[in-house]
């Protein structure tokens, strides 16, 4: 049991413990990282779920912000008051498992004091605290790291622990046993979760209004891009963070998944995005995902792809109106990769709803058939079947000229075309609620 499962308050402490969780998957990679990490299947027990997937592990950290410790339940009290309060829970049963528990300061945060914690939650107080800092997060996160690496592949206190570290020591505590918890609602906005180990990091969008396509008076606009028209997405629904990439499309192959092993063009594996893949290759995917996580996952429509893309603006990129600098890999950027090859994913900045490389870098295939134009196109978001063999493609690519990198421009791609500048990415309508904290 060799796992790293991160706690956090999703509405304080999401973008920290994401930021953590990358690097970790990053600088770990033969260590599975537990962020947000499965969902628990209606009627299953929580403190059952909470119990097994800490069962794989052999460190919890605790994720503290300047707020834990004073977070509000929303009827009233502290949340660490609660006995249902997940956060708890998830702290209760890494005690009782004796695993090395880590509280990991971020933000400024201070270890809490004993009298300022719930009794069941007082020996955290003795646990040795690592703190993360902005100003100097790859130093500190690397520090934790090698820490990580000293810690015993099987939890603490069963087989037994290596030579003491910075990480906080073993202490057998008596805790009571975890309660079933109620139904949790949705997550919120900007929430980043996955279902499980190698699969895609999702991202929470919110529901709302955008208008789909161009503006007859948009530089290099085409007819294909009209009647502009509007939208409303009646409720959020998750994206992958990046295009679906090689370390997870190798996983489905290793799983039994597909027996395609798309070329990588000597550019790299792991973290590039996975390219060569048809839209028929990218639907057995999205259908091993169902099977294996039991969740709803698909390609997005062709209007959730644009409303994810744009991401509130209304401009001819999700930036502004202009290429810009080091926004995105394509011809007509300053990107070092332009014209050469793909970029590794999150390689530029993530637009306002936290989605990378949503133009540029690679095209991507989307559920929708192809339509000439918007007449007749659903108001709702919903993907638009058709007639005609070809599948729509969205976003532009690394050899792209930045006119085809537009929110609003579009193409289209006969199904079993594999390109060196085509992949995809995943979402999940309806959320179904994730194991989050």
């Amino acid at each position: 049991m060799s796992g790293i499962f991160i706690s956090y308050r999703r509405e304080l402490n999401a973008g920290w413990a994401g930021r953590l969780a990358a690097d970790l998957k990053r600088d770990l990679p033969d260590r599975p990282i537990f962020h947000d990490i499965a969902s628990i299947e209606i009627g299953e027990d929580f403190g059952i779920a909470i119990q097994r997937a800490l069962g794989h592990c052999a460190v919890l950290l605790v994720v503290i912000g300047p707020r834990w410790i004073d977070a509000q339940h929303p009827h009233g009290g502290r949340r660490l008051d609660d006995e249902d309060d997940w956060v708890r829970i998830e702290i209760l049963t890494g005690l009782q498992g004796n695993l090395r528990v880590v509280p990991v300061l971020v933000g400024g945060a201070a270890m809490p004091r004993d009298k300022q914690l719930p009794d069941a939650l007082k020996p955290l107080v003795r646990r040795n605290a690592h703190e993360i800092t902005d100003k100097r997060w790859d130093f500190d996160v690397g520090e934790l790291v090698k820490a990580l690496r000293r810690v015993s592949t099987h939890a603490a206190g069963r087989d037994g622990v290596e030579a003491p570290s910075q990480i906080g020591h073993p202490t057998v505590v008596a805790a009571p046993p975890p309660r079933i918890l109620v139904a949790h609602d949705l997550p919120a906005p900007g929430t980043a979760f996955r279902h499980g180990p190698d699969l895609p990091d999702l991202v929470v969008v919110p529901a709302g209004h955008f208008l789909m396509g161009s503006p007859q008076d948009e530089k290099d606009r085409d007819e294909n891009e009209g009647p502009c028209h509007p939208v409303s997405i009646a409720r959020p629904f998750a994206v992958g963070r990046y295009p679906v990439t090689f370390a997870e499309w190798d996983a489905f192959v290793a799983a039994g998944g597909s027996t395609h092993r798309p070329d990588d063009k000597g550019w790299g594996r792991g973290r590039q995005p996975v390219i060569h893949v048809s839209w028929d290759d990218a639907q057995a995917y999205v259908a091993w995902l169902r099977d294996r996580t039991g969740q709803p996952y698909r390609l997005l429509s062709e209007a959730e792809w644009e409303y994810a893309a744009r991401a509130g603006s209304q401009t001819r990129y999700p930036w502004g109106d202009e290429p810009g600098k080091d926004k995105a890999n394509f011809w007509g950027s300053s990107s070092q990769f332009k014209l050469k090859r793909t970029a590794p994913v999150d390689s530029f900045p993530a637009n306002a709803f936290s989605l990378c490389d949503m133009v540029g870098n690679i095209r991507e295939w989307v559920e929708d058939s192809w339509h000439a134009n918007y007449q007749g196109a659903p108001d709702d978001g919903r993907p638009w079947d058709g007639s005609g063999e070809a599948r729509t493609v969205r976003g532009g690519s690394w050899n792209s000229p930045s006119y085809c990198c537009r929110a609003a421009c579009r193409n289209r791609d006969a199904p079993s075309t594999r390109q060196d500048d085509l992949g995809f990415r995943v979402c999940c309508v309806p959320i179904t609620v994730p194991f989050l904290a």
